[in-house]
């Protein structure tokens, strides 16, 4: 399933992540924040889930347990730009499967979703969608420059 939710309130992160996925041919939906992330979660089907880990509401750790709660195998990304060392303490016995730290490069976005979604469709027998065209390189090259430019230090 190539269907991935992303949860920002921060509109330019949703909309470099979600143009940069929707380019790469996942089908992408987004929402502002946690309680409208978990809504949509529950009433689609998911094949992975961004999350942003500081966000009015319901936190990204917190949409993650709840996440985890009914689908298990739904691998979820944590999104932040806190300290490392910080978020790393906090994420051994959580409900997140990886963590990218803000502004994370674009290489790395696609790297994390085929090895996320690779491993998923290893355990169900199922084939992953992967994508390493030169236009999708040139993208993300692109997509690179913009992506530093509106958030620099966002968190």
């Amino acid at each position: 399933m190539n269907k991935i939710l992303i949860v920002d309130d921060e509109k330019a992160i949703r909309d470099v992540l979600s143009d940069t996925l929707s380019f790469l041919g996942y089908e992408v939906t987004v929402a502002n924040n946690g309680h409208e992330g978990f809504s949509l979660f529950l009433n689609n089907s998911f094949g992975l889930v961004f999350t942003d880990m500081h966000m009015p509401g319901m936190d990204g750790w917190s949409l993650a347990r709840r996440i985890k709660d009914k689908s298990p195998d739904t691998p979820v990304v944590l999104i932040t730009g806190s300290e490392k060392e910080t978020v790393m303490k906090k994420l051994k016995g959580s409900f997140v499967d990886t963590v990218l730290f803000k502004p994370a490069c674009l290489e790395d976005i696609q790297k994390t979703v085929q090895r996320l979604l690779h491993s998923r469709a290893l355990t169900r027998r199922g084939t992953p969608s992967v994508s390493d065209s030169v236009s999708s390189q040139k993208y993300m090259e692109s997509g690179r420059a913009i992506a530093s430019k509106d958030n620099p230090s966002s968190g």
